[in-house]
């Protein structure tokens, strides 16, 4: 079953990370995002579902990161804080995932280039700083939310809770959430 998706392109252009490319050219970076939902709409369900998982550990670990290089006071110490990255950053590795209530979740070949595919587009947007790159990258991120939908990302958020709650803390758990949230609130879904 297709989702149909009724997106508030006024919305999405007031989320902090996207407003720039928003104002820059508005259409441009519409299209960019609509051309990326068109491309991760032809994964199966299966698929978007591990990817879901994915990126709900990858903001999750983003904002626990982002947290201790600023030095907020709830910041986890620097034990913590690597333990984190050193479970995420092992998953997109070894491009599996691991959590104790589901086991081992594995990739097929066309998902393990999706996902190396990003990490590429990740690095040059933030450490090798390639032009482009990181309006490209919020738009696939942008993209990525709205095609793995409410359900799936709530689903994942959950699971990432019960399974690892205990490394990130419930703190960082509900940063991750707040994070996504604009995203999800962007858009609704029509059956």
């Amino acid at each position: 079953m297709t989702i149909q998706r009724e997106i508030d392109w006024q919305k999405l252009s007031e989320i902090h990370e996207l407003k720039a490319f928003f104002e820059t050219d508005f259409d441009a970076f519409k299209a960019e995002i609509q051309e990326h939902i068109i491309e991760f709409s032809q994964f199966p369900q299966d698929s978007l579902d591990k990817f879901a998982k994915l990126r709900v550990l990858e903001v999750t670990n983003g904002v626990t990161q982002w947290a201790f290089r600023r030095k907020d006071k709830e910041c986890l110490s620097v034990e913590e804080t690597r333990k984190c990255m050193n479970l995420v950053m092992g998953f997109m590795k070894n491009v599996e995932l691991y959590f104790p209530s589901e086991g081992l979740i594995q990739f097929n070949q066309v998902e393990k280039d999706f996902i190396n595919l990003g990490r590429t587009l990740y690095k040059d947007a933030f450490k090798n700083n390639v032009p482009g790159k990181e309006k490209e990258y919020y738009g696939a991120s942008t993209a990525q939310f709205i095609v793995y939908g409410h359900r799936r990302m709530s689903v994942a958020m959950d699971l990432v809770k019960k399974d690892y709650e205990s490394l990130f803390s419930s703190y960082y758990i509900e940063r991750g959430r707040k994070y996504m949230a604009p995203y999800l609130e962007s858009f609704r879904e029509i059956n």
